[in-house]
């Protein structure tokens, strides 16, 4: 299970029970996003779309980009294609 719980860039989607990361994965650490995925049985792969639409439940029990602060340099900038793959199960 993801540590999410009390992590700076957890936010909710509205109308969901999923959760999205606003962290700039990306940008900032591309390997450490494909590293998140490696973790996660072919079984649960097809569930767990993160970082747009998941349920930490389903993810790795670490994450390395956990915070307890924000730090705005590294906010993925809004991408309408991001916010509509949020949106689908």
């Amino acid at each position: 299970m993801l540590p999410c719980k009390g992590c700076a860039y957890h936010e909710s989607i509205p109308g969901d029970a999923h959760s999205r990361c606003a962290y700039d994965w990306m940008r900032q650490d591309p390997e450490g996003l494909v590293g998140m995925f490696k973790t996660v049985s072919p079984q649960t792969a097809k569930w767990f779309r993160f970082p747009f639409n998941y349920d930490p439940t389903w993810g790795p029990s670490e994450c390395a980009q956990r915070s307890e602060t924000r730090d705005p340099e590294k906010i993925a900038k809004p991408n309408p294609w991001t916010d509509l793959l949020s949106l689908l199960r």
